[in-house]
């Protein structure tokens, strides 16, 4: 019988589909929950799932005080040939941006080696067939991921193509690219905007994020069930919640709502709306402390050192044109300095974040980016792309990777002479239809935000068993949409 070990976090969308296999195929089902203490209440009783074990990662990573034991590491690093310094120095929780706790760098270490003795002794335990889990977004999860991978277990990942559709195992899938044959119909540049404008993922997105949109009065009754009727145990055994008190939190969201205003109206002063008919190169900012950068680019996400490289590599006669990420709202926006600096760099034009995208590509020779999205929209314009991270759409001919900085003055001038070709695209599109499915992770996670957490805005809320199966029950169409992928990718 298969053994079949699932990763559940705050999403549980994974939690919802072992019930959904467990009914179709004999497996036998672990799991690992990465939750706060009120979920965990119900996931430690709950009956829906028949899993034989379970274990909760923060009950395991306790005292972190101790000094870290770097023999330890160093072998787990070369025994599995795993860099660990870029996993935990990347984690968003562990930097700057974390308002709430500065985690010592012993604190990290002892953390990270908690996770790998773990994770070292439940793969032992259970030996699983299989690992389901969402592709990473934290580095506990690119921890565990990278070690099944490297101890050969399958490991299936659920993700979403570029597309308005679903993929799982693209980590192994993307690898067969190059030897992926099309088929001989390449369609003209116009059928295939025809096909992005209606396939694209962000499309679905639009609509999350209109639903992510509370009012006044919803935010009231979500700040009383927080400071009344939640307790602070999370900030003493979970290291995500470190340093947070209610005090500190209602401080925090009162300073960030000042901000917000403050720094809208610099934006709305001091950055662009319109071009002129120059010569452009556009320059996407990401929001900070995303997978994206953190994880897909770990060595080059400084944006404002990016911008200075590009100012300076780039033709005389062209302009850069920064522009801010429209969710770059959700996290605060960014600090008023640092759009100065950017504004202080010759040549480069900050464009307001409510310009789309789509007009300011007609308008520009070549895209750079780290991981944008925004690469795709390009090269469907025919416009050419470079990018510094390797990640699902890098795999595309036409996107030239940046791999030496030195270079970046001849290959600027190089990609703006370059013609994308219909063909990249094509092979793209047909590639991506072949290993996915019709599924959108994005707004199921979102349906989940929905119905459990207050669309994102409280995570740590308590759970029945009731509620679990009114929501089983409401989902169950697209709960077994998804089982039936991963049982035919592997049961």
């Amino acid at each position: 019988m298969n053994k079949i070990l699932y990763w559940i976090g705050t999403n549980f969308t994974h939690y919802c589909i072992a019930k959904s296999i467990q009914e179709k195929v004999p497996t036998e089902s672990y799991a690992i929950f990465d939750v706060t203490n009120k979920p965990k209440k119900f996931f430690e009783n709950e009956n829906i799932v028949n899993f034989q074990k379970k274990w909760f990662l923060h009950e395991n990573i306790l005292d972190i005080q101790k000094i870290p034991d770097l023999e330890y590491l160093s072998e787990f690093e070369t025994k599995y040939n795993i860099q660990l310094s870029k996993i935990i120095f990347s984690e968003r929780l562990f930097s700057e941006f974390n308002e709430f706790y500065k985690f010592q760098s012993n604190e990290m270490l002892r953390i990270l080696e908690l996770e790998c003795k773990f994770y070292e002794r439940v793969l032992e335990e259970v030996k699983p067939n299989f690992v389901f889990m969402f592709t990473p977004y934290l580095h506990q999860e690119l921890l565990f991921f990278k070690l099944c991978k490297a101890k050969g277990i399958k490991t299936l990942e659920l993700n979403n193509t570029k597309f308005d559709s679903a993929v799982i195992g693209f980590d192994a899938e993307i690898k067969n690219y190059e030897k992926f044959t099309m088929n001989n119909d390449v369609r003209s540049f116009d059928k295939l905007r025809e096909y992005h404008e209606k396939n694209y993922m962000l499309k679905s997105s639009k609509k999350i994020v209109k639903r992510t949109e509370l009012s006044l009065n919803e935010k009231i009754s979500i700040g009383l069930k927080y400071f009344i009727f939640s307790d602070n145990t999370n900030a003493e055994n979970n290291f995500g919640y470190f340093g947070r008190n209610k005090i500190k939190v209602f401080l925090n969201y009162l300073n960030n709502e000042l901000k917000v205003k403050k720094r809208k109206k610099f934006i709305d002063s001091n950055f662009k709306t319109e071009l002129d008919d120059d010569k452009y190169i556009l320059f996407p900012l990401q929001t900070e402390a995303e997978s994206a950068l953190l994880i897909e680019s770990p060595l080059q996400n400084n944006q404002i050192e990016i911008i200075k490289k590009i100012a300076k590599s780039m033709p005389i006669n062209y302009k850069l044109i920064v522009k801010e990420h429209p969710m770059a709202k959700s996290r605060s926006w960014r600090s008023i300095e640092t759009y100065k600096k950017m504004m202080n760099i010759p040549q480069v034009i900050l464009l307001h974040p409510e310009v789309k995208v789509k007009e300011i590509i007609e308008k520009i020779s070549l895209v750079i980016t780290i991981s944008s999205n925004v690469a795709l929209d390009a090269l469907f314009a025919e416009k050419p792309v470079m990018m510094f991270a390797e990640n699902y759409i890098s795999v595309i001919p036409s996107i030239h990777k940046i791999k030496n900085i030195l270079e970046l003055p001849d290959n600027i001038k190089k990609m703006l002479q370059e013609q994308v070709n219909p063909i990249d695209l094509e092979k793209y599109i047909q590639f991506s239809e072949k290993i996915s499915f019709k599924f959108n992770p994005i707004a199921f996670s979102q349906d989940i935000s929905d119905f459990f957490h207050f669309s994102g805005q409280l995570v740590d809320v308590e759970i029945t068993e009731n509620k679990m199966n009114i929501f089983l029950e409401k989902e169950k169409k697209k709960i077994g949409i998804l089982s039936d992928e991963y049982i035919k990718k592997c049961l």
